[in-house]
């Protein structure tokens, strides 16, 4: 077995560290890197002995490899869940498995078709199956699509334009696809992988910067930097409120702005009551002549006028001081705003501080006024292309993400979590201003550069303009087409694997 001589081990050094370094890290990015981890799952492809041992090695090289990129979700269990260290390190170890098993899933594939398939069937159906998968994370156990593909690309925003026709999942069947036939080391596949990578990751590069002609929004951004530990406290309450007020009255008397943002639950308390708190908000907005938007929990009385239902909410204060309208959270964050099954999974209790469990929303309408539609994304919400494709869809003309990545500490999350919206920004071909309580605080412009940022943990304001646009990129035209053809793609694949014969033992290595 090739594994007894320590090529598992190579394998599994070669994807750990591609993985790692391909996304935001501690150390160092080099976002090619990701070629390295799909060449090491490649490589147990090729190699393994049986089905089972395909899968069986896949896994244990991926599964820590994705653990030890997300090893920042032991902050918010260790130090805001109070968990035991031990236990909370074992939690991104699991969801790494848990991810791994789609790698592992596109390696038994390749791994079987690979003895069937010419180099170039082999990379189409194989890109398609990676692809597809891709796709699948973001509904399968509650969908978590972080750390693909084209995500570690996103630090340099020319080499993703193309997500505006394909979308991220087609940009990934052309990395897994060109890989795959790298990996065969023969002068054609290599020419053509080579071309293929040239003209995908290099059509940006010859792109004009758009000058979109379409109304502009000074928008002013506020980073609060309050300590996650002690923000629901009843005694912070107050100084909340009013370093809130303080920070946009200065940023104000130098430049005015049409629309203010302050992220996710910055008013820890009941924002909708008739309280001296919500009344200093109220009467700040309209003072200041503002539109402002803010995070706050919420709730909703339920018909028996006994129950109700919480929620993560944004509101929309007008510069009449009233709230004139409002978007509730609809995709929530699995253990932290919620138990999923929580009929089989009663005795784990939320992995975070702060009012008890929340309700999905159910309205994507943007919220509202003359000329301006804000496509509302909270918290990981953006991560999700179905979410923000619906903002688009409905109407929005200017998406705003609002967040609190407090919870992650001075790790490499928050810009995990950046290099996301950057590719919904293109996806979608509109801005993005994210507002968060510690940063990264960004305006993020169609193209995907970010044009204004904050630093992690410090008191910050940021203006910036963006522009309402209508039009609607390729992509979100067409991405049903696209991602069903790339599903198409996968399953004509496993179809012909099933009728196909395996190759000759000796033409199976390239």
């Amino acid at each position: 077995m090739i594994f007894r001589q320590g090529s598992f081990w190579a394998s599994f050094f070669i994807c750990v560290a591609g993985l790692f370094l391909a996304f935001p890290n501690p150390v160092l990015q080099i976002p090619i890197f990701i070629f390295l981890f799909f060449l090491g799952l490649n490589y147990i492809a090729f190699n393994a002995r049986s089905k089972g041992e395909a899968l069986r090695w896949s896994l244990l090289a991926a599964g820590p490899a994705y653990a030890a990129t997300l090893y920042w979700i032991v902050v918010p269990v260790y130090v805001y869940g109070h968990f035991p260290l031990a236990l909370a390190v074992f939690v991104p170890l699991l969801l790494g498995f848990v991810l791994g098993l789609f790698s592992s899933l596109y390696v038994f594939l390749v791994h079987i078709m690979s003895r069937r398939f010419s180099w170039l069937a082999l990379g189409i159906f194989g890109g398609a199956v990676w692809a597809s998968l891709e796709f699948a994370r973001e509904y399968v156990l509650t969908g978590f699509p972080w750390l693909i593909a084209a995500q570690a690309f996103s630090v340099w925003p020319e080499s993703i334009q193309v997500v505006s026709m394909v979308g991220s999942y087609g940009l990934a069947m052309v990395l897994a696809c060109a890989v795959l036939w790298l990996y065969y080391g023969r002068k054609l596949p290599v020419l053509a992988a080579l071309v293929l990578l040239v003209f995908v990751l290099g059509y940006g590069f010859f792109l004009q910067d758009e000058d979109y002609d379409a109304p502009s929004l000074n928008v002013l951004i506020v980073q609060g930097n309050l300590d996650q530990d002690v923000k629901w406290e009843e005694e912070i309450q107050m100084k909340t409120v009013e370093k809130y007020k303080e920070l946009t009255r200065q940023a104000l008397g130098e430049e005015k702005a049409d629309l203010v943002i302050w992220p996710e639950t910055a008013m820890p308390f009941y924002l909708q009551e008739q309280s001296r708190m919500s009344f200093m908000v109220m009467n700040f907005a309209q003072k200041q002549d503002i539109d402002l938007i803010t995070g706050a929990p919420a709730y909703e009385m339920q018909d028996d006028g006994v129950s109700y239902r919480l929620h993560n909410r944004a509101f929309w204060v007008s510069r009449r001081g009233v709230i004139k309208d409002h978007y509730d959270k609809e995709r929530l964050v699995p253990f932290g705003e919620y138990i999923p099954w929580s009929d089989h999974l009663f005795f784990l209790d939320r992995l975070v501080a702060g009012p008890t469990d929340f309700s999905p929303g159910t309205s994507t309408a943007p919220m509202e006024n003359e000329e301006l539609a804000l496509g509302m994304l909270i918290c990981y919400e953006i991560i999700f292309s179905g979410l923000v494709r619906d903002r688009v869809q409905n109407g929005a003309n200017v998406l705003v993400n609002i967040s609190n990545d407090a919870w992650f500490g001075r790790t490499s999350a928050p810009r995990q979590h950046l290099h996301l919206s950057v590719l919904r920004a293109v996806e979608q071909g509109r801005y993005v201003v994210r507002s968060t309580n510690t940063g990264i605080s960004a305006f993020i412009d169609p193209s995907g550069r970010v044009y204004e940022s904050t630093r992690l943990f410090q008191d910050a304001t940021l203006q910036g303009r963006v522009k309402l646009l209508d039009k609607k990129t390729f992509y979100h035209v067409w991405h049903w087409p696209i991602n069903w053809t790339l599903a198409g793609i996968s399953f004509a694949g496993v179809l012909l694997c099933l009728v196909l014969p395996p190759k000759t033992p000796e033409s199976l290595l390239p």
